[in-house]
């Protein structure tokens, strides 16, 4: 069973993969939605969003395109920087993405329209395949990230998986909510389960793992290939540390003995830091901004600190502020897990 790091539009850039592997790798990292007209067009601030950074051999570029020509020809593109694999945004709801004709809106469309995406997305990875030089590697996986639908109809999700599969689709990443179900609701992942087995290729759950506890429920009653952590590994960046150390503990695929100490102002630093060597400078207030939205869920005072750091005008400011909370809170800085 893989341990996947979520795709999250800016965040999971290459500085925030840097610093989760300062902890421990998961098994495989997706990047943050790519957005493929404007990778093909060669814009100032694209080649930021193509490093493979921390380990390629681990990475699946996301991507996300309302135009059929653009996603299939954004693909050469970003594998030239290595990668495992190319994965297709279906999932994303933000009216406007979907708005757009992107995301979310792919399942919207007539069957046809999406199949003939998805294949023409298929031939460009088999071409990239066919034209690789040096020795022989795994072929390029080609997968989709998706959502149960408009409504939660089993067959008519059913049916549309069947199409990608048809289609090529070589693994689907089921978040089991509807397009209008917030993530205030748990996910459904009777369906996932249901998907992993009626489909002929892996499928991974997306959704509401944020502890050892919540995994092993859902691995136990809610059988898949592996499941995906967002927002929990933003808060916690050593959550597949964490759970690698509990769940293998009595097996023999990894061993990690002890607990470490971890500092909440180090990890903090590290990410700034990181994010300055990755990011261009306009990105980093607000790629800066969305990590601490879930990174402060750890203090004591959370609201109070996040309300301090969202408000910050600059790096340096946030990283003061975050200083000064540990003076008034110094219990705060430091945890084992």
């Amino acid at each position: 069973m893989n341990l996947i790091s979520a795709p999250m539009a800016a965040i999971t850039h290459s500085a925030f993969r840097r610093l989760l592997a300062c902890f421990k790798e998961p098994d495989e990292y997706f990047s943050e939605m790519i957005h493929a007209p404007s990778a093909i067009s060669g814009g100032g601030f694209e080649k930021w969003y193509f490093r493979a950074n921390p380990s390629p051999e681990k990475l699946i570029w996301q991507i996300t395109s309302p135009e059929e020509e653009a996603a299939a020809s954004c693909v050469p593109i970003l594998l030239q920087y290595g990668g495992l694999g190319i994965d297709l945004n279906m999932g994303c709801c933000a009216p406007q993405i979907v708005n757009s004709g992107a995301g979310f809106a792919w399942m919207k469309k007539p069957i046809l329209q999406t199949a003939s995406l998805v294949r023409n997305i298929k031939k460009a990875v088999l071409m990239y395949d066919e034209q690789k030089s040096g020795p022989q590697t795994e072929p390029i996986r080609f997968s989709v990230k998706l959502r149960l639908g408009e409504t939660e109809d089993y067959e008519r999700l059913l049916s549309f998986c069947k199409m990608l599969v048809c289609e090529g689709v070589d693994l689907i990443t089921l978040h089991p909510r509807t397009q209008k179900q917030k993530y205030s609701r748990p996910c459904k992942h009777e369906y996932t389960a249901r998907l992993s087995s009626d489909l002929p290729i892996p499928v991974y759950g997306n959704g509401d793992i944020n502890s050892l506890e919540v995994l092993e429920k859902n691995a136990a009653q809610y059988p898949c290939a592996g499941w995906m952590i967002g927002r929990a590994a933003v808060q916690k960046p050593w959550i597949f540390y964490e759970l690698a150390k509990e769940y293998l503990k009595n097996g023999t695929a990894a061993e990690i003995e002890e607990k470490i100490e971890i500092d909440l102002l180090k990890t903090a630093e590290l990410f700034l830091n990181f994010l300055q060597e990755d990011q261009p400078q306009e990105f980093y207030l607000t790629r800066a901004q969305r990590f601490f939205a879930f990174f402060c869920d750890n203090f004591s005072f959370a609201h109070h600190i996040k309300s301090r750091i969202l408000n910050c005008k600059n790096l340096d400011d946030m990283l003061l502020n975050l200083k000064a909370y540990f003076e008034e809170v110094p219990e705060d800085r430091l945890i084992m897990v």
